[in-house]
């Protein structure tokens, strides 16, 4: 299990350069992605007494000790049915053939056609991020998510900031829960009764509204509640995993259809039933963007007790409401303050009821928008208390506003009264809209200070001989500087993050300044042939600049990966052109292209140029891209028509197979895959069992009968029979890697074992090749190993059969073709730079050493493979050249250990260094461009996708380089059991 010292350096090098540029990204993103500074302060029911307001026009809180205003409603009951999509609510009786989830939910259109003044459906507007836990958080605080919260969906943190829930549970309120558990996370022991379900399986589409359904009854039958919140997880699971236009989502909303109705059968004439979506849904069934599907939900009011006056005629939809409206509606509905870091606008036909005369109602709906407007003017004078500037502009206005209330307020008709309060509200919460996140300049300087220089430090590395003997120390200090650097983080709690940033710069700006003598060949020269891939691949982070680049990048990715191609096909050529004559060019290169390598190197373009081209079909479509349309390899085979499904699944198990086969069969023919080791028997069966198990999963998906039936919860075994035998086998060819096949020979004299073991392969090597001479007379006792000459590539390319089967169960049987063409776009890739390699090569180093361009095209393929697998990211691999004598196989990554490590540590480095840059302009973009139109649309999430996609490579390159160094290390030992049986 021991690595060699050498070993040790590279895997070092390469951890410590990720861990520093990790480090720079994190600080950056400390100071770009801030959430809006949280007040710590709540309302209070003593805050009505320190308002000037105009409580002569309305006299219901006299002598009475009510909070704020008398309640409206004595009880609530909120049914949250997740991802409850504006049109699935609404009815549309013009419509002749419904869609799956068109017309299923006819309760609403029913109860307001027969009580008009006592129920209405409202268009419910979402803020973006349209994740579920944002829109908890919107939804019980009236405050606006800001983009980084996004990035908290699954880890749920209890809501300290001032809401509904604790403003209910303050005055007395007694709170009953169904449903989601994240509700559980948010607010722990505010609940008098929870029945909480897991929240995040979305392959279950009925047992939290199952759960949910067969206790709500009970609940409303008991007098002990106040307000009872039911979260429903059907509707958006069934989205994820269907889609829309799905007969299981016509189940899931008929289902809900009854639900509501039997609920409005039992409630009681003084109490709100309020039920809505907490976000929409495309058409593909997925949210968290800002689309119209997305951000358009459906909210439905309704109450014996209600008054809302009709809708004018030529009104055949209701003026949408915006969901951090809710909650001052809610709030003062049930007689409780407002959360003080609300900025929604109350919803003033709910605050109506029958009891109302018409002027009791005008002058309770301007009392209540007063009510609020005074809530928020506090709201922001605290806030700019806390540093925080808005606009000089949109400030001025509201203070006008505030002091025209103050002066002339009593003077004004009522109508002009909502009027300036409307006003004043909508003015506040574009003005946060605008300037929620404040930027943090130092943080974000002192971060791209540190990615430099560490880039910096990473172009060193690759550019000197760190490697050899004298230079060691320099990898030990490396590896000290970066654990210094991680431990000033300790005292983050002390000092500013911004100052400890700076501190590690100058930290590692004063290392390379000691060290410049070092790094020696740091300008070394490099062919302008290989310039030019390096050029194309820094054109794609330049590009991070342009916003109308990051819309097309999926096109800019693909055909730069086919100009890196034909670039190192080309420059291949040319290399051999060198020393000839540059005249009759295109007779040479028809005479080149006709030899084997040329051949092969031809071929290969192709191959890519096909490959690249068919793999468009799996792209999926931006918001930005009017021109792309949708293709269905995103949807899931279930959610297809039905005439559809057959061709499909017999495609997606095709190539499937091919997936499978391709590789067993190139194991099989390089004699890898002899014997009844247990490693070469896992290789040969576990890749055909985990094909079984998806497609498998993939039909009994489709099955129309386990819809709904208790055997449904059995489609999810063969998904985690499949991760249990994939992590198995990768386990198992850590240790045991070697996938060979020794034949005894006669015993016969091999000669003494070597006193130095680093030396043994190159000669068992000789040994071998002078035995296997046609003028040996002792030829027949040679031994046979099978697979000797692969036994390198063999294991890796195992592991990445069974990572390419997982890769298609987590991307979808729609996706298996394209992931089919990015594996023959690899292998054309692989070929054209073995080509290259084989016909240029003038050493042992450049067979071994991958050049510039090999490392630009890997660079390239994962930009590909992003956007190719429907952004799914493909976990970038190590690439393995042809060797110079092909009788010596892969025995040359132990002919020179040195040159081996050296040729580890400069793939792995530049193509950590490649990420790394594109990052860095990403990070750049965002900074140049904080203020631009589209900066939390297109250049912040650009970034956090190029970050996650470094920290991800820089944590898999490692895990590679390190299997990659066990499997020599086991081979080299092998050679050393060799010598000792036959010696």
């Amino acid at each position: 299990m021991a690595l060699g010292v050498g070993n040790c350096q590279v895997l070092v090098l390469i951890l410590c350069i990720g861990e520093l540029l990790t480090v720079g990204i994190l600080l950056f993103s400390h100071g770009f992605l801030l959430t809006r500074q949280v007040v710590d302060k709540k309302s209070t029911c003593k805050d009505i007494e320190d308002l000037t307001l105009h409580l002569k026009n309305y006299t219901r809180l006299k002598n009475t000790n009510d909070c704020w205003t008398a309640p409206v409603f004595k009880k609530a009951v909120i049914l949250l049915i997740d991802a409850l999509r504006y049109d699935f609510a609404s009815y549309n009786s013009s419509i002749k053939d419904p869609r799956p989830y068109q017309n299923k939910m006819d309760i609403f259109e029913s109860t307001i056609k027969s009580h008009p003044m006592h129920a209405r459906l409202y268009p419910f507007v979402a803020d973006a991020p349209t994740t579920t836990l944002q829109r908890l958080k919107g939804l019980t605080t009236g405050s606006l998510p800001t983009f980084i919260d996004a990035s908290q969906n699954f880890a749920s943190e209890e809501i300290n900031e001032d809401n509904i829930v604790d403003q209910l549970v303050g005055c007395g309120k007694k709170i009953t829960m169904l449903g989601d558990d994240t509700w559980g996370g948010l607010f722990p022991g505010r609940f008098s009764r929870a029945f909480l379900y897991p929240s995040f399986n979305v392959m279950d589409l009925h047992t939290v509204d199952n759960g949910v359904i067969s206790h709500l009854d009970e609940e409303l039958a008991r007098d002990d509640w106040d307000i009872i919140i039911a979260h429903f997880l059907g509707v958006d699971h069934c989205g994820h995993r269907y889609g829309p236009d799905h007969p299981e989502m016509e189940l899931k909303l008929l289902q809900m259809n009854e639900m509501i109705q039997n609920v409005m059968k039992n409630i009681e004439d003084d109490t709100l039933l309020l039920v809505f979506g907490d976000h929409g849904m495309t058409r593909t069934g997925d949210h968290g963007g800002d689309s119209v599907d997305e951000i358009t939900a459906a909210l439905f009011a309704y109450s014996h007790s209600l008054n809302i006056p009709l809708p004018l005629q030529h009104q055949s939809v209701p003026f949408p409401v915006a969901q951090v409206d809710l909650i001052p509606t809610l709030a003062l509905a049930l007689g409780v303050p407002i959360p003080y870091s609300n900025l929604g606008r109350v919803i003033e036909d709910l605050l109506v009821t029958v009891n109302h005369t018409f002027e009791e109602a005008a002058h309770h709906q301007v009392f209540s928008l007063e009510l609020n407007m005074h809530q928020v003017a506090n709201y922001l004078e605290e806030y700019r208390k806390h540093g925080s500037e808005f606009p000089d502009d949109m400030w001025q206005r509201l203070e006008f506003l505030s002091e025209k209330i103050s002066r002339d307020l009593h003077e004004l008709p009522l109508d002009k009264q909502k009027q300036i309060f409307v006003e004043y509200l909508t003015l506040a919460k574009l003005m946060c809209e605008e300037v929620w996140a404040k930027f943090s300049m130092s943080g974000m300087t002192s971060g791209l200070l540190l990615m430099v220089v560490v880039i910096i430090l990473a172009y060193l590395v690759l550019s000197s001989e760190v490697m050899a003997d004298d230079e060691m120390c320099i990898v030990n200090r490396i590896f000290y500087i970066t654990l210094f650097v991680n431990a000033l983080f300790i005292f983050s709690f002390y000092i500013s993050v911004v100052i400890l940033g700076l501190v590690a710069f100058l930290v590692l700006a004063a290392f390379l300044y000691f060290h410049r003598s070092r790094f020696s060949n740091i300008f070394a020269k490099i062919d302008l042939l290989e310039i030019i891939p390096l050029f194309i691949a820094l054109s794609v982070c330049l590009g991070t600049f342009s916003n109308s680049y990051v819309v097309v990048e999926n096109y800019v990715a693909a055909f730069l990966l086919v100009s890196v191609v034909t670039v190192q096909v080309f420059s291949s050529f040319m290399k051999q052109q060198k020393k000839k004559s540059v005249y009759g060019l295109p007779s040479k290169l028809v005479k080149w292209a006709s030899n084997y390598w040329g051949l092969m190197s031809i071929s290969s373009l192709l191959v890519v140029l096909v490959c690249v081209r068919i793999s468009s079909w799996f792209w999926k479509c931006r918001e930005e891209q009017p021109w792309c349309i949708p293709g269905h390899v995103h949807t899931t085979l279930a959610g297809l028509p039905q005439v559809m499904r057959n061709w499909r699944y017999f495609t997606s198990v095709f190539s499937l197979i091919l997936l499978t086969w391709l590789p067993r069969r190139w194991l099989m023919m390089c004699g890898n895959l002899n014997g009844s080791k247990l490693g070469v028997v896992l290789v040969r069966k576990v890749p055909v069992i985990c094909s079984i198990l998806v497609a498998s999963h993939w039909a009994l998906q489709a099955v129309p009968a386990l819809q709904g039936s208790p055997l449904r919860m059995y489609v999810v075994l063969p998904p985690l029979l499949t991760y249990f035998f994939a992590v198995f086998l990768m386990a198992l060819l850590f240790f045991v890697p070697l996938l060979i096949y020794e034949v005894p020979p006669r015993k016969d004299d091999i000669g003494p074992v070597t006193e130095n073991p680093y030396n043994c392969i190159p000669q068992l090597y000789h040994s071998l090749k002078a035995k296997y001479s046609t003028d040996n007379p002792k030829r027949q006792s040679i031994p046979i190993v099978y697979g000797l000459a692969t036994a390198v590539s063999a294991p890796l390319v195992g592991t990445l059969t069974v990572l390419l089967i997982v890769t298609v169960l987590l991307a979808g049987d729609g996706v298996s073709p394209g992931i089919l063409l990015l594996v023959g776009t690899t292998v054309a890739c692989l070929c054209a730079q073995a080509a290259s390699t084989w016909m240029n090569a003038d050493s042992l180093g450049d067979v071994m050493k991958p050049s510039w361009s090999s490392v630009c095209t890997w660079f390239m393929l994962s930009l590909h493979f992003f956007y190719s697998t429907g952004h799914h990211a493909t976990f970038p691999s190590l690439h393995w050249l042809e060797g110079e004598d092909t009788r010596q196989g892969e025995f040359l990554f132990v002919e020179d250990r040195k040159i081996a490590a050296s040729s580890l540590l400069f793939t792995s480095v530049l193509y950590i260094v490649l990420h790394a840059i594109k990052v860095f302009f990403s990070a750049a973009s965002a900074f140049i461009l904080r203020r631009h139109l589209m900066v939390w649309k297109i250049f912040a999430p650009h970034f956090i996708f190029d970050a996650v996609s470094f920290i991800v490579t820089s944590f898999f390159v490692p895990l590679g380089v390190l299997f990659t160094l066990r499997i020599i290390d086991v081979l080299d030992m092998f050679g050393v059991y060799l010598r000792h049986k036959y010696s």
